[in-house]
């Protein structure tokens, strides 16, 4: 899942979990949100043996919302602009992994 700005509203980080794949058994880092709106969302799914490609139209901004929606993402990066309602300047560029997670 890819897109041009990402944001999380009421996120909790559930930290690293081990889940299992087709593949086997992967580390990846666990989140949960309120809400989350992708703007131009491009999104590869695999179905079967095949991979199903999902994306928004140019500009749009797509939206989940429900309970709680959880993510399970082998790496996040992007530019941090705001956290616990702060607003950040657009300088702190940042990439997570199971391995980079700060304590």
């Amino acid at each position: 899942m890819k897109g041009s700005r990402l944001e999380l509203r009421d996120v909790v980080f559930g930290g690293v979990v081990t889940v299992d794949t087709a593949a086997g058994p992967k580390r990846v880092l666990k989140f949960s949100a309120a809400g989350v709106t992708i703007r131009d969302l491009t999104m590869a799914v695999p179905v079967g043996p095949q991979i199903q490609h999902i994306d928004g139209a140019p500009g749009s901004t797509s939206t989940l919302r429900g309970d709680r929606i959880t993510m399970y993402v082998e790496s996040l990066t992007g530019t941090l602009s705001g956290a616990e309602g702060i607003r950040l300047p657009p300088v702190l560029r940042l990439r997570l992994t199971p391995d980079t997670v700060p304590e």
